[in-house]
């Protein structure tokens, strides 16, 4: 989408998540080895009860999801960056989740022909608990 499709309001519902153990302990033992992520004993004895995914597993999930969804497709630019990530509540072996991404802000860059796209997603687990929030910016050509 060009930036002079995205509306303030506008939301985008993406893919369902599946998440699995093997993932879990796969990204953890790479990126995030803590305990509470890839020892099983010790987590099921520790503040979780229990095996639970690295708060970036859930944050890397969530934006392969938003670039397969191709919201933005080729008139991405990239982005300046992340804000406000939020873990809200332990994601699981087992747990399904939903993202909705919000548009909260589209405005013409002041310096470059280009749009700024804010966007608020957030996340919940089959149990409608948020798991998980952040905003974030996009960079999106205009229309030619």
């Amino acid at each position: 989408m060009y930036f002079e499709e995205f509306r303030v309001g506008s939301q985008y519902h993406l893919a369902p998540i599946e998440v699995t153990e093997e993932e879990i302990l796969a990204f953890a033992r790479r990126f995030d080895p803590q305990r509470i992520h890839v020892d099983r004993d010790y987590a099921k004895n520790g503040p979780f009860g229990g095996l639970i995914a690295s708060g970036y597993h859930t944050l890397a999930l969530v934006w392969r999801r938003w670039v397969d969804a191709q919201v933005l497709g080729d008139e991405s630019m990239g982005g300046p960056g992340l804000e406000h990530v939020q873990w809200l509540a332990p994601v699981r072996p087992g747990d399904m989740l939903n993202t909705t991404v919000t548009v909260t802000e589209a405005r013409r860059s002041r310096s470059q022909p280009r749009g700024i796209v804010s966007l608020h997603f957030e996340v919940r687990n089959q149990s409608n608990a948020q798991v998980m929030a952040c905003d974030g910016a996009a960079l999106v050509r205009l229309r030619p």
